[in-house]
């Protein structure tokens, strides 16, 4: 160490950092695609399973051979778009021959590997002793020597950024959290705390090493492979201590307990380490130039051990996932979360194995996409946690920000205590809070139909997101030229953007009608009660106008993506608009005329009208006609076109006469006095008096049979409540009337019989024969039969 630092960086440390140096864009792109859980950037072997893909990603490779095999398997389009029957049939048979060849190949390749095996381990050591120039095996240890301590400098530096992080961090702890935004962003802060602890490591690392390292060339790859490994173990912790949140349980998101979470945290941190070993190790000795078809067996085993892993893990757990499938419904899901719960671990191990064989057997024929089948599912769920993490942030701190949050309740309670002192009224703090709990949960209630439709259209997207990354970590992308659905990328944005349009303006229009409805129907009220407002009215058609148009203009799109001339449908269109007009006069009658009354505000839906045709409760309002339910039942649908007039009965305020019928000594003035009187009783009533709009009056004597004096009373009352109110008031002046000595009077029948001889003196003495008797009381029964029958006449045919 006699030489100066200078000499020191200008002779041995600059040229180690350029050597070291010189892969590090590979090695970052190993530890970026970890970090972010976008493990799909592996230059050869794609990508590999599980979370040893990072590992695999940085192991040497020829992309000409991937593409040249892929050219190879890839069969030039017709130039017409079209395949015959005949040429179809000969591609099958092709594809046949090509798959049999290829299977031959690969069985022949996997017999040479397998004769091998034997001379694996002395092929090792000779890799291992060529890399040692003229120390033999000795550079191994001094190697490992050296990056350990480079390892545990770097894990100083790590520990001691996450407790500095820690006191700054610790403040945002809330353990009564209970929004999902607030428990998501905790995460995500700590996850990128810990994140540059894993950025502080690897630097501080490489640069120990740097500093002791010994220059040679196998050492070098062997602390890049041993710093990949490293990172990429710490990055796998930090996605597994966030998603499962088992050491903060007011945080975790997964409906998991504390020892079901710490259990499975415990259970994919040690499979996660197993399998990034065992990849690093292939990688390891591939990097230092082990042949290419033992690597190829490492890869292999690699890979089946990476699946036993995760076979073990889905069936240890299935009854853990299978009650997060069924969600909170438990036995109440529906059936398809019922039957994914009770077979999802079977699914999962099949597709593990199924995987792994055709991973192995793309291994061994050099294919594109050859290790990344096994654990592709779990990769696309990490990152559709996190992309849909963020779409939920998006919504509840951007788009619909949450309104019962510890600070706007703060708010609404400083707004009433604010009303309360202008009021003059005492102040109670804990009313005060609670009503102010109350407002905020109310008015997050109106916005809980919208919130979940855009949490509905984040795990649509998110969907749809996993699907194409699962697809191009299979090697068979969905979007892009040549993929599966190709175009159709756009066909299922439109249909998208329509669907969300759609309950959008069903949502908004569905809760507009529902506030503008009243709360509780009225069943007191018989008919002509006050309807529903006029906007409730034509919200229902102007929402049905919306609906349509919008799917009528999606559907458009939808075709022209597809490549369907739209043109001819417009024409098509306009020609039956032009003979619906000129044929359907009557149509365009009922349209129009419906219109304008409509506009004019005639009756709304509830009223009770009558037409002349009909009469009843209007129930329902089409763009041509309506319907009126009858109060006996019958429902009449009428075209707007056939009404000529409307008389509506459940407009502004109801008249109501009443007549009766008192002996001709009543004391007219009593009579009036009392009336009076009860009309004052009633308008002071808690319950009667908002229904009187006019007090009950006498209309005094109104006219004089031979038996009686008819008597009439008015009132004026609110629509539909002046049936309630005739009954109240019958009985009310019946009691009073009894009380104060007024006899109502009934009604008689003088007959007259003409008889012979001395007819007149035995009527001056009273005497009546049988026959007059008989025919007396016929003529009587006759007459109350009709009116009777009069009054039931009128009783049902005009109630009102």
């Amino acid at each position: 160490m006699r030489r100066s630092v200078h000499q020191l960086l200008q002779h041995e440390l600059l040229p180690e950092m350029r050597t070291f140096f010189g892969r590090a864009p590979v090695l970052a792109i190993a530890v970026l695609s970890m970090l972010f859980v976008s493990l799909s950037a592996a230059p050869d072997y794609a990508h590999a399973q599980g979370p040893a893909s990072l590992l695999s990603a940085v192991s040497g490779g020829s992309k000409e051979k991937a593409a040249e095999t892929t050219a190879k398997h890839t069969e030039p389009a017709s130039e017409g778009g079209g395949v015959s029957a005949e040429e179809g049939g000969g591609a099958m048979m092709e594809s046949m021959d090509e798959f049999a060849d290829e299977a031959v190949r690969a069985r022949d390749t996997l017999k040479s590997i397998v004769q091998k095996i034997p001379n694996i381990r002395a092929a090792m050591v000779d890799t291992l002793r060529s890399q040692g120039e003229d120390q033999g095996l000795g550079w191994i240890s001094s190697a490992l020597i050296d990056v350990v301590i480079a390892v545990l400098f770097g894990l100083a530096a790590s520990t001691l950024l996450a407790r500095w992080g820690r006191r700054q961090f610790a403040g945002m702890y809330k353990p009564d959290v209970y929004t999902r935004s607030d428990k998501i962003i905790y995460l995500y802060l700590r996850a990128i705390l810990m994140i540059a602890g894993v950025v502080l490591y690897f630097a501080v690392a490489t640069v120990v090493y740097l500093l002791i390292g010994t220059g040679l060339e196998a050492a070098n790859e062997t602390a890049l492979v041993a710093f990949s490994m490293s990172a990429a173990f710490m990055a796998l912790r930090i996605i597994w201590m966030n998603l499962l949140a088992p050491d903060a349980e007011s945080h975790r998101l997964v409906a998991l307990s504390n020892r079901e979470a710490k259990g499975l945290y415990r259970f994919l941190l040690v499979g996660s380490g197993i399998s990034i070993g065992a990849i690093a190790f292939c990688l390891w000795m591939e990097r230092l130039g082990l042949p290419q078809d033992i690597h190829k067996l490492a890869l292999i085993a690699a890979s089946g051990l990476s699946m036993v892993i995760l076979c073990v893990i889905a069936v240890a757990y299935r009854a853990v996932i299978a009650r997060l499938i069924r969600g909170g419904a438990g036995d109440q899901a529906p059936m398809w979360r019922r039957v994914l719960a009770a077979v999802w671990h079977l699914i999962a191990v099949i597709y593990f194995v199924i995987a792994w064989g055709i991973s192995a057997l793309r291994i061994l024929l050099d294919l594109p996409s050859a290790t990344g089948l096994v654990g592709a599912p779990i990769q696309v769920l990490l990152v559709a946690a996190v992309a849909y993490g963020l779409l939920i942030l998006l919504i509840d701190r951007v788009l619909l920000p949450r309104l019962d949050t510890a600070k706007a309740e703060a708010k609404i309670a400083e707004d009433i205590q604010r009303a309360e002192e202008s009021e003059g009224a005492e102040q109670d703090p804990e009313s005060t809070l609670a009503q102010a709990h109350a407002e905020a949960a109310d008015r997050e209630a109106d916005r809980s139909p919208f919130r979940a439709l855009l949490d509905r259209g984040a795990a649509i997207l998110v969907v749809f997101g996993g699907l194409d990354l699962l697809t191009s970590l299979w090697g068979v992308g969905m979007a892009g030229e040549g993929s599966i659905i190709g175009s159709f990328i756009e066909v299922l944005l439109v249909m998208f953007l329509g669907y969300m349009a759609y309950e959008a303006v069903k949502i908004l229009i569905d809760r507009q009608i529902a506030k503008e409805s009243p709360a509780e129907k009225d069943e007191e009220a018989e008919i002509g009660g006050a309807g529903e407002s006029r906007i409730s009215t034509l919200l229902p058609i102007f929402r049905n106008f919306l609906l349509i148009t919008i799917v009528v203009i999606a559907a458009m799109v939808v075709l022209a993506e597809l490549g369907v001339n739209i043109a001819p449908l417009f024409a098509g269109a306009g020609v039956v608009g032009l003979a619906v007009g000129f044929g359907a006069q009557t149509l365009i009658r009922d349209i129009f005329s419906g219109a304008f009354y409509l506009i004019d505000d005639a009756f709304r839906k509830g009223e009770y009208i009558d037409i002349g045709s009909a009469k009843g409760t209007v129930e329902k309002i089409s763009i041509r006609s309506m319907q009126l339910r009858h109060h006996r039942g019958a429902l009449t649908t009428i075209p707007f076109g056939e009404i000529q007039q409307v008389e509506n009965f459940s407009r502004d305020w109801a008249i109501m006469k009443l007549a009766f019928r008192v002996t001709y000594d009543t004391d007219v003035e009593k009579m009036r006095k009392i009336i009076k009187k009860f009309g004052q009783r009633l308008l002071e009533d808690e319950y009667y008096g908002p229904m009187f709009l006019a007090p009950l009056k006498s209309q005094g004597i109104m006219s004089m049979e031979d038996s009686a004096m008819i008597a009439r009373v008015k009132f004026t009352a609110k629509p539909g409540k002046q049936f309630e109110l005739r009954k109240v008031i019958y009985a009310g002046l019946r009691d009073l009337f009894e009380e104060n000595g007024i006899r109502f009077a009934h009604r008689q029948v003088t007959v007259r019989v003409a008889g012979a001889g001395d007819d007149e003196d035995d009527g001056a003495n009273g005497k009546i024969s049988p026959e007059a008797a008989k025919a007396a009381a016929g003529a009587a029964a006759m007459s109350g039969m009709l009116d009777e029958e009069a009054n039931g006449d009128r009783g049902q045919d005009d109630p009102i």
